[in-house]
């Protein structure tokens, strides 16, 4: 194990821990190595290697297994440099030294298209990526020129994370590589816990990329329980604005690390350790004069923070890898939890704690980039959100920190590319009204999609045809042909860009099935977004509009395929979830439907149409026990709600005690059913159906004559009640079972109770009979019969007194 600790440790994959008075030599010794491979990355001979043989895998394959050990590590190690400096280039700042960028701009690179090379089914990579020859030889080495398998594996993953940064889409062809190294990290590679930690940290990010929330949870819940890290949110009382008088009840984050309850006993100045031994001691520098500004609000109203009257988190350090795991918890929120107000909430509990920490470059940024796409939605906290991202992106292009504090933390905390967050800025500006500003973000960035939103906006989408037409007399592209046609509605750009990919691109059919998507042409837009799914499965946007198409043109098996797939990607989607119950549905598949109302209500709990949907699949079902649940939600959210259909089914299965979908007896459910229905009759104490319902369920027969006589006073409120002859059956209905309870031996005979029924049967026997409906002929007759014998019970009990 320490043989491999030490092999990690000298690839730079995880730091060497360190006492407070060796951290500077050890910051020296990393600084260093650092300026060691940028040196080996101007050795023109081991660059040859791979230009001589013009980047052919079957050759470089066979010529680096052909080295010794002594060279392998060589050209690893030049590897490394190379996605060192591609890393520094394109996501940490700052940039390389001037005899690095010239002789990476010379001649010799210029005879290959390695931004092509790192293309993938005519998806290309970001336009302004710097240097794309860094991350291809990085690539290739890591994959062909072995020294140790966790090494290789490793630093592989972390090419892959940066590849799929530097894409536009999502790439199936690199989520493939990355569940093949997966099962070659089920190796046991015995690995001492806190690499352990930093390896699961890591992979938990490349999957959260890719969306991929089961697996990422997977680590993350790892090294959550390997670094015995223990939070759980609780209520505390504090203000949150200025003004406020009386504390309320706000929500904080409460942390505990290594066991310290185990601790307590020692005292409460021990409680909070600083010592974290599962920590591997960073040296990286946390100076807060070098790092990116944790601004101030500067609200009138709103404090910075939530000022709690209690700290449940005094004298807590939180280490560098638990800081890191936190946010890879946050980021993982984002993807997982639905867009809404409560999700903020429950994340900037974990971003202010992080930040009020000592941090190092990387993980400093993500928070603050993190902090301000959660306040970016909120008036108060805008504009802390857009000069935060100023700072952020100002920090990118400062000296310091230097590179080596900079890139280590890179793939564990999620860091994006400069590019990304320059994004992130642009679309602050166009949230808070500034096109114009955001615009020449966009057209720097060459964020052609983007650059089409905002001239839109500024009513000259005429110049962003201009401009995309200018770009594509200089180099045509598959994405500026499909960019055109969204410009300019002509048709015929798509097929110029899907000749161009000789028919495999999916943004292509993406484009061309959204033009016809927008104009309601949902039959014509499937197939093409069929087709596009089945070249690139992962785009979420595609399976949710192939969904609703589907579901327009009542295709109901396509319709649930594609909100399936899309709720495997995007799965806090509620509204999709909804839509697939009721494709589910429609093709007769009710157990499905309620396992994905059941998904649809995790994701808004709010929503009354999903509970009314969840209501009646459940009464289909026989699932019982939601039924009753749903509709007291129901009630609770509607104050008024009125289903008898399904409390009629509800009331005849729990009476009748049939056997519900478990298996068991309906009949447990009895008492339940009875306090239901009593708050239903309380809100509609006017409807005869409910107190119908609710008589069948009355535990006495004097109980059962009650409500069945404020059921016939409810049907019968409204004087032209017997010209409907669904409500004279309802009558004659009720009038049976008055009867029959009060002709039975159970029930004593009380002469005023007997003389009302006795009145309610005559009164109904005349109306009913006066309109003269065919299939009421026989039921009056019967009824008669049993007038006659209530007026000679009534007669019997006079006779007794």
């Amino acid at each position: 194990m320490d043989e491999i600790t030490t092999l990690l440790q000298e690839y730079l994959l995880v730091p060497k821990p360190v006492g407070e008075n060796e951290r500077d030599s050890a910051r020296e010794a990393l600084r260093q190595s650092f300026e060691d491979l940028e040196n080996l990355l101007l050795d023109e001979e081991t660059w040859n290697i791979f230009l001589e043989d013009q980047y052919d895998i079957t050759n470089l394959k066979t010529k680096l297994n052909s080295k010794n050990d002594e060279e392998r590590a060589q050209i690893f190690k030049f590897g490394m440099s190379c996605l060192i400096t591609f890393t520094q280039t394109n996501f940490t700042g700052p940039h390389p030294c001037e005899k690095v960028v010239n002789f990476l701009k010379s001649n010799t690179f210029q005879t290959h298209d390695f931004a092509k090379m790192l293309g993938y089914n005519n998806e290309e990579i970001y336009g302004k990526t710097e240097f794309p020859q860094l991350l291809v030889t990085a690539k290739i080495i890591f994959e062909w020129c072995i020294v140790n398998s966790i090494v290789n594996i490793w630093w592989y993953w972390r090419a892959l994370y940066l590849h799929q940064q530097i894409l536009d889409e999502l790439s199936p062809s690199l989520l493939s590589d990355a569940d093949r190294l997966y099962k070659l990290l089920q190796v046991n590679f015995n690995l001492k816990e806190t690499i352990k930690v930093a390896l699961d940290i890591e992979v938990a990010q490349l999957y959260l990329l890719f969306r991929h929330v089961s697996k990422a949870r997977d680590h993350i819940n790892s090294a959550t329980e390997s670094l015995n890290v223990k939070y759980d949110y609780v209520g505390v009382l504090g203000k949150r604005t200025k003004h406020q008088e009386k504390e309320i009840s706000q929500l904080a984050l409460k942390v505990n690390l290594n066991d310290e309850e185990k601790k307590s006993d020692e005292g409460p100045e021990n409680s909070q350790a600083t010592d974290f031994p599962h920590e591997i001691d960073t040296i990286l520098t946390t100076d807060d004069a070098v790092l990116p500004k944790n601004l101030p609000l500067n609200d009138e109203v709103r404090l910075d923070n939530v000022a709690f009257s209690s700290n449940i988190n005094e004298n807590l350090v939180l280490p560098n890898l638990a800081q890191k795991l936190f946010l890879t918890i946050v980021q993982e929120m984002l993807i997982a939890k639905p867009e809404d107000e409560l999700r903020n909430e429950e994340l900037l509990p974990f971003v202010e704690l992080i930040l009020a920490q000592q941090n190092t470059f990387c993980v400093r940024v993500v928070a603050l980039c993190l902090r301000s796409k959660a306040e970016s939605k909120n008036r108060r906290t805008i504009e802390r959100a857009l000069r935060q991202c100023e700072e952020v992106l100002g920090a990118f292009t400062k000296e310091q920190p230097e590179a080596f504090d900079r890139f280590n933390d890179v793939f564990a905390t999620g860091l994006p590319a400069m590019w990304k967050v320059t994004v992130q800025y642009a679309n602050l500006l166009l949230n808070i009204g500034l096109p114009k500003n955001a615009l020449d973000l966009y057209l720097k960035l060459q964020l052609w999609e983007e650059v089409i939103v905002c001239y839109t906006i500024l009513k000259m989408r005429y110049k962003a045809a201009d401009v995309i037409a200018q770009q594509l007399e200089k180099k045509p592209t598959i994405k500026l042909w499909c960019l055109l046609g969204d410009a300019t509605d002509d048709i015929s750009c798509y097929e110029n860009a899907w000749e161009l990919s000789k028919r495999r691109s999916h943004r292509v059919q993406r484009h061309w099935g959204n033009f016809l998507y927008n104009r309601k042409k949902y039959a014509d837009c499937i197939p093409h977004f069929e087709k596009s799914v089945s070249i690139n499965p992962l785009q979420a946007t595609v399976w949710f509009r192939l969904g609703y198409a589907a579901h327009q043109t009542e295709n109901w098996q396509v319709a649930a395929t594609a909100y399936k797939r899309y709720t495997t990607l995007e799965p806090d989607g509620f509204e999709a979830w909804n839509n697939l119950a009721q494709a589910y549905l429609k093709i007769g598949n009710k157990r499905s439907a309620y396992q994905a109302l059941q998904e649809a209500l995790k994701c808004n709990f709010e929503n009354w149409k999903v509970w009314e949907n969840f209501l009646v699949v459940s009464s289909d079902i026989s699932m019982y026990a939601d039924v009753i649940r749903s509709y007291h939600r129901l009630l609770d959210l509607k104050e008024k709600y009125l289903n008898v259909q399904v409390l009629g089914e509800l009331v005849c299965d729990v009476s009748d005690d049939t056997i519900d979908c478990e298996g068991l007896p309906a009949a447990r459910f009895l008492q339940k059913t009875r306090e239901l229905l009593g708050r239903v009759v309380s809100i509609y104490s006017g409807e005869g159906a409910v107190w119908e319902l609710y008589a069948k369920l009355a535990p006495t027969a004097t109980l059962k004559v009650q409500r069945y006589q404020r059921s016939y006073y409810a049907y019968t409120k409204n004087n032209q009640w017997c010209k409907d002859p669904k409500i004279c059956n309802q009558i004659l209905y009720i009038c049976f079972e008055l009867s029959d309870l009060w002709l039975s031996p159970e029930i004593e005979c009380n002469v005023v109770v007997l003389s009302s029924i006795k009145l309610n049967l005559s009164s109904a026997i005349s109306a009913i009979r006066k309109m003269e409906f065919p299939d009421t002929k026989e039921s009056l007759d019967r009824l008669v019969g049993l007038l006659d014998a209530i007026a000679k019970k009534i007669n019997s009990a006079d006779k007794k007194k």
